[in-house]
């Protein structure tokens, strides 16, 4: 019997036809394993974002009820020594001791005093008539600072366009109450009624430093450099800074001296109050508040502070960033907490980053 083989030339398509399937079949394999890995990364990644961001939001809690067991603390009678904000508070100290979880994650927490930076809100008096406000004191602090801010900016001289002078009207103006423009130069709104959309001078407290991108002149970069230097919370508030919680850049922002005769303090000066602060001494307008730790601000600074803060003085907001790691991930909340009433506190703002 003979067998009759194929022709060659047919037996080398049937062979290169089995390896473009198995060629193609590889293929469907390799996308199918690796649609199925990048699936399982993906709910992973999901279930860790998912498991940080509750992380973070206990972080908060954790924040609230430090920030509140310290009223309780201070209302002690045998804890009359303890007056004030300042940095050995035990709120202050919470960023230093990371949190572990049993599952591998980990949450720091940090809480801020507001006070401990410039409130842009402070500068502004609303319970005046608005014809009787004065804020040749205000203007001549914002120029300082903005002046301050803007020269160390990282960018080249060139680039450094800004104008402090109408940088500090402009902001006064979409603060205050009132609508006239400061210097009488056109409609205080001819810039945001020219604007896509249009819109108008707040005429109240800022919200958010955020908020500053609105006002005219204000772009990002400097919004951005101003950023360490200032807040807006409480946003009410009426006080400076406080000098026992600042950190010490933000102690270069103190504006100080004789009323028409202020400017913000020496870099000398600033490390004079945290050397003073590091030896455990607190700052009071009297040393009777506590004859062992008090000492007066003029140790360290001549005049008095504009605008005016009691010392030591009682913080009413925090800002809190609770930053949680889980897996390869990692969600950072930020939250504003008001204890100026302890049996409701309130969360001013919330966002995550």
């Amino acid at each position: 019997m003979l067998v009759r083989l194929a022709p060659r030339h047919r037996r080398g398509v049937v062979l290169a036809m089995v390896l473009i399937l198995a060629l193609i079949f590889s293929s469907a394999i390799i996308t199918f394993i690796r649609q199925s890995m990048v699936d399982t990364l993906i709910t992973r990644n999901r279930d860790a974002r998912a498991q940080a961001e509750a992380l973070a939001r206990g972080g908060v809690r954790i924040a609230m009820a430090l920030v509140l067991d310290d009223l309780l603390l201070e209302a002690d009678p045998e804890n009359q020594h303890l007056v004030g904000a300042t940095l050995d508070d035990r709120w202050a100290q919470l960023e230093t001791a990371p949190i572990p979880t049993e599952d591998g994650g980990l949450l720091v927490v940090q809480i801020r005093d507001s006070g401990a930076r410039l409130n842009l809100n402070a500068l502004v008096d609303h319970g005046e008539a608005a014809e009787d406000l004065d804020q040749t004191e205000s203007e001549e602090y914002l120029v300082a600072l903005l002046e301050k801010v803007i020269d160390e900016m990282p960018v080249a001289a060139a680039e450094k366009f800004y104008e402090p002078r109408e940088l500090a009207r402009n902001l006064i103006d979409y603060i205050d109450p009132n609508k006239i423009r400061t210097g009488g130069r056109g409609g205080e709104d001819d810039y945001y009624q020219a604007q896509d959309p249009p819109y108008r001078a707040a005429n109240r407290p800022l919200l958010s430093v955020g908020e500053l991108h609105l006002v005219e002149g204000f772009d990002a970069q400097l919004v951005t450099a101003l950023e360490p230097y200032v807040t807006v919370y409480p946003l009410a508030g009426t006080q400076g800074i406080n000098v026992n919680t600042a950190p010490g850049h933000a102690l270069t922002a103190l504006f100080a001296g004789t009323t028409g005769d202020r400017r913000l303090i020496s870099s000398d000066a600033a490390k004079r109050i945290l050397q003073l602060r590091e030896q455990g001494t607190i700052l009071c307008d009297q040393t009777e508040t506590d004859s062992t730790r008090c000492a007066l601000l003029g140790e360290a600074i001549e005049g008095s502070l504009y605008p005016p803060v009691a010392l030591p003085t009682k913080a009413t907001t925090f800002e809190v960033i609770a930053e949680a790691t889980v897996g390869d991930v990692t969600r950072r909340l930020e939250v504003v907490i008001d204890r100026s009433n302890p049996s409701t506190p309130r969360l001013l703002s919330w966002r995550y980053r």
